[in-house]
């Protein structure tokens, strides 16, 4: 496993990649004259050593929030990202939140802005984005609980907004064929149709395998031959641990639970052809798991030195790259294959050793 960390300098809230795998990261120190930056950077990562150059930069108003949540367009290379606009604009019911970036020959250009918040207090924000499989729709999710479904590139409303009252919206997902959205709060897991708006199922107050309270944290539809699976992160609370679930997608009935790690988990991305999932958690590490089995595959322990905000797989997932508050990333190089654990074959070896010793033991004994 080869790990290469690089110093960026503002926190890391977004990580993503272009179609032509191009390393998109973006930041900030938020609204204030803090001295950090707010701003969108896109890198080549070089194949040897895995060095960055900067290939464009996009520095964004100190007066406006820094970016909280990317989705990047599987076709064309445009970038939506969350940004609040600045707090008089937002107590005024200005917020122009969702921004919607276009690069191209080393610049990015801001091409379109809407709002899709309702709230008008500047701590709400848009927490997540994401385009659906074929890039025609985008939907967005923010803390005041607000569900938008947007046509792309018009950004014209697909439904009316959604807002689930007393909710914060933690992350949401396109189905493949883009007919639903799996949306979540804390507390519930919601299946949206994306024609009519209408909540097809309600899944609330999630319990682990023994039956103790957790929290919904992410959530992510299968891809490849995985995509009539829906996958949710749910932290356990009261130090219990926490698990990857999988849901069969046509019934919503559970399918498998297995705890990942010691620590509440933070980050969570599937790679493009949905063999891999990579989770990052509060114990500052990364495990890289499949996502058929959600047996961890490799493990990448103190990755950072704050908890990670963002994960991200290259397009062929010879890479994951991780982003953090402590203004680092990592491009971290995933093997083609990993070792099989062969935990049956370990533990007859060790029994053979342990009769082997008795054998041995009794041996000498028995001489005079």
């Amino acid at each position: 496993m080869s790990k290469v960390t690089h110093k960026i300098g503002i926190p890391v809230y977004c990580v993503g990649f272009t179609r032509d795998d191009e390393l998109i990261l973006a930041g900030g120190g938020g609204a204030g004259r803090n001295g950090v930056k707010n701003k969108i950077t896109i890198y080549n990562i070089d194949s040897t050593d895995k060095s960055l150059k900067n290939i464009a930069e996009k520095e964004l108003s100190r007066d406006e929030d820094a970016p909280m949540s990317i989705g990047v367009h599987p076709k064309e290379s445009v970038m939506a990202f969350g940004i609040n606009s600045a707090v008089n604009k937002i107590e005024q019911g200005e917020n122009e939140n969702c921004r919607i970036f276009q690069y191209s020959d080393g610049v990015i250009d801001a091409v379109h802005n809407k709002g899709t918040l309702k709230s008008k207090n500047p701590d709400d924000y848009q927490k997540v984005t994401s385009f659906s499989r074929d890039g025609e729709m985008l939907a967005t999710g923010g803390t005041d609980g607000v569900i938008a479904l947007l046509r792309y590139p018009t950004l014209t409303t697909i439904i009316p907004a959604i807002q689930f009252e007393g909710h914060e919206i933690l992350d949401l997902d396109f189905s493949s064929d883009g007919a639903h959205i799996a949306v979540i709060s804390a507390q519930t897991l919601w299946i949206i149709s994306t024609e009519t708006g209408k909540v097809l199922k309600t899944i609330s107050s999630p319990v682990t395998s023994n039956k103790k309270p957790c929290q919904f944290r992410k959530c992510r539809f299968g891809r490849g031959e995985f995509t009539n699976i829906l996958y949710t992160v749910n932290n356990g609370e009261k130090k219990a641990k926490p698990y990857v679930c999988m849901w069969d997608a046509s019934t919503w009935t559970n399918i498998r639970n297995l705890t990942v790690g010691p620590k509440p988990i933070t980050a969570f991305t599937l790679s493009t052809d949905g063999k891999l999932v990579a989770i990052g958690s509060e114990d500052m590490g990364i495990r890289i798991c499949s996502s058929e089995t959600l047996k961890v595959l490799m493990t990448i322990s103190d990755a950072h030195a704050w908890p990670l905000t963002s994960l991200s797989f290259n397009n062929d997932a010879s890479l994951l790259v991780s982003g953090s508050f402590d203004t680092t990333c990592n491009v971290i190089t995933v093997p083609k294959t990993f070792p099989k654990n062969n935990t049956f074959a370990t533990v007859i070896l060790t029994l053979l050793v342990l009769l082997l010793a008795v054998i041995y033991q009794i041996h000498q004994n028995s001489q005079p």
